[in-house]
């Protein structure tokens, strides 16, 4: 049976004796919980607080020292008590918490920073291995620690019935975070062995722990936002949907609400008569999907379809970016902080939320236009550097391959280099059909493309298709070589690893895993890619940490604001906008030591579009 923490006893020692829950509420137990601080090799702490509200902060030791500082209850003055546990926390050499970013966030509001290296069990756990869903406290806790702990959302209620959390007694919110602190302090001595046990410890440390000092620094920051700019594109986008629908409902016999689903099935697939044989079904299989992936497949059936995708792509841009993003903008700083998570990608990419702001369209012209609306502060520049052609390097680094590599380092176009070679003609005749050819091989290599993908890409036969691969790979043995290799080694130990060492387990891959051809084919795709782009975060995230470093030490006030794949945005001052542009493309390309070398390129405008 499992014992639950939540209960009047707080927890319970070896021979069952009760620990007692100590709320710290005067100057002398707040100084005798520094001094204990002081003395300890780590802590580690949980923020009692939900939403926006910051209530106070638990602390456990690992001698079983804890302690509760209320923010809102206590007899001592906040700035104080903030005062306090900075000097303490910035002396103790490893403070341990569960999701730390969002913590760290949270105690800033009040006045209250650290820095020191730092363990996060949540990263601990992805990085060995638990699927995003089960990332929780609670769900680690139930799984190795034998423990049930309720939901903080569990006593503050929900809906009409919600409390907020200052205004909780302290006494009843610090037993739920002190609980938590201790939790987090036993999940860190177990992911302790398991990060060595998968030889995960050095990116762990030497990456993912430091990257939260950068990136919660990025989030601080944030990026500003042309407001005016994104009203007028809202109601330009308005404007042009007002159009397309109305000839939408000319050819539809009548008018209907082209969002939905079900209503526009209807006039697609009954009152028009569209064929549904090429189209996929939904996930229950009940109903024709009209996803824009659908859709495009059956575009030159009727009219209709390029306008409704046409429709769909102003609605997403209009209610995703020029009419949402500028309620997104904090009134405290004028800005715009979306957060980037470290634990939400297989392959070790970040991804950002609340807004996403990596998926800003950059290849239709309307989508550049949204990014027209991310600008500089003022007397500012915005610089954005990517990597060039990074995943090809990347691909020629793994597989050692030599005319890759020299064709990097001649600092050539790489697809026009390849295609060059696989001809037979100096690089000067290569066509722009054939530069295309290997472009699409190049890109496709590391998502498994085969015959008939390049084929439906180019406009190739089958059979030409099929003679080009050949003669690629004649080309370039070594890549042929690797492939092969990496399928068979993850076939062998069911994972395959990026150039830092992340793992990605792919138990479909493993001998009698009894999985389909269709599926352990797309595991052997898998197997490909996560190696490269993986790699490619890899390099991305090392980057970030030498660009972060390097501007703090040299005293510059650029800073970075934004990341997307291979791309960094910074917001720079005018007059240190050549002087950073040569350091941010210095500590990019020298980033991670290649065989095939990195290459950065730099730009700056006055908005991102620009830049």
């Amino acid at each position: 049976m499992k014992r639950s923490l939540y209960q009047p006893r707080l927890f319970e020692d070896n021979d069952s004796t009760q620990v007692a829950l100590q709320v710290v509420e005067e100057a002398a137990a707040l100084a005798a919980l520094a001094q204990a601080l002081a003395r300890s090799p780590k802590v580690a702490l949980s923020v009692a607080m939900h939403a926006d509200d910051v209530a106070g902060l638990a602390l456990y030791l690992p001698d079983g020292t804890h302690g509760y500082i209320s923010f809102v209850e206590s007899e001592l003055p906040l700035p104080q008590i903030s005062a306090v546990l900075s000097v303490a926390l910035n002396a103790v050499p490893q403070v341990i918490a569960h999701d730390a970013k969002a913590q760290l966030h949270a105690l800033a509001r009040v006045g209250l920073t650290f820095q020191c290296a730092l363990f996060d069990t949540q990263i601990a756990a992805h990085l060995c291995n638990t699927p995003f869903s089960e990332l929780s406290l609670s769900n680690l806790a139930k799984a190795h620690l034998d423990t049930i702990i309720e939901p903080t959302e569990d006593f503050i209620g929900t809906g009409r019935n919600a409390v907020s959390i200052i205004r909780l007694p302290a006494h009843h919110v610090a037993r739920h975070f002190v609980q938590r602190a201790a939790l987090a302090l036993q999940l860190a001595d177990l992911y302790e062995s398991k990060l060595d046990a998968m030889n995960q410890r050095p990116l762990f440390e030497e990456c993912e722990m430091p990257l939260i000092w950068t990136l919660f620094d990025m989030e601080q920051v944030g990026v500003a936002i042309d407001v005016p700019y994104l009203n007028a594109l809202s109601q330009e986008l308005g404007g042009q949907m007002t159009q397309l629908e109305g000839q939408i409902y000319a050819l539809a016999g009548r008018a209907f609400n082209i969002g939905s689903v079900q209503q526009l099935s209807e006039i697609l697939f009954h009152k028009l008569g569209l064929p549904t044989n090429k189209l996929h079904r939904t996930w229950r299989g009940n109903n024709i999907s009209t996803s824009a992936w659908s859709l495009d497949e059956i575009k030159g059936e009727h009219k209709i379809i390029p306008l409704i995708l046409e429709h769909r792509e102003l609605a997403k841009l209009k209610g995703t970016y020029a009419d949402a993003l500028p309620a997104l903008i904090k009134k405290e700083t004028g800005r715009l902080h979306t957060t980037f998570n470290q634990v939400n990608t297989v392959t070790g990419r970040l991804s950002s939320s609340n807004p996403n702001l990596q998926n800003v369209p950059i290849t239709t012209e309307l989508g550049r236009r949204v990014r027209k609306a991310f600008i500089a502060r003022e007397g500012g520049v915005v610089m954005s550097a990517d990597y060039s052609q990074v995943e090809l390097r990347i691909l020629a680094h793994l597989a050692d391959d030599p005319g890759l590599q020299a064709a990097c380092k001649r600092g050539e176009d790489i697809h026009a280099s390849t295609a060059a070679a696989i001809y037979g003609v100096p690089l000067i005749d290569v066509t722009t059909e054939q530069r295309g050819h290997a472009k699409r091989i190049n890109f496709g290599l590391a998502y498994g493309m085969g015959k008939k993908s390049l084929a439906a890409s180019t406009g190739m036969s089958l059979s030409q298709a099929e003679a080009f691969i050949a003669r690629y790979f004649r080309t370039f043995p070594s890549l042929q070589r690797w492939l092969n290799m990496t399928k068979r080694e993850a076939a062998r130990i069911g994972y395959v690893e990026t150039i830092l060492g992340r793992r990605r387990y792919l138990p479909r891959l493993l001998p009698n895993s009894g999985v389909s051809a269709e599926r352990r084919s797309r595991a052997e795709r898998e197997a490909i890619n996560t190696p490269v782009q993986g790699s490619a975060a890899d390099i991305m995230k090392l980057a970030m940490l030498k660009l972060h470093a390097r501007l703090l030490h040299d005293g510059y006030a650029a800073r970075m604001t934004l990341q997307v794949h291979d791309e960094v945005v910074l917001d720079c001052p005018l007059e240190e906008a050549e002087a950073v542009q040569d350091v941010v493309r210095k500590e990019l390309s020298s980033a991670y030591a290649m065989r095939a070398p990195l290459a950065a390129e730099v730009g700056i405008g006055s908005n991102w579009d620009e830049a």
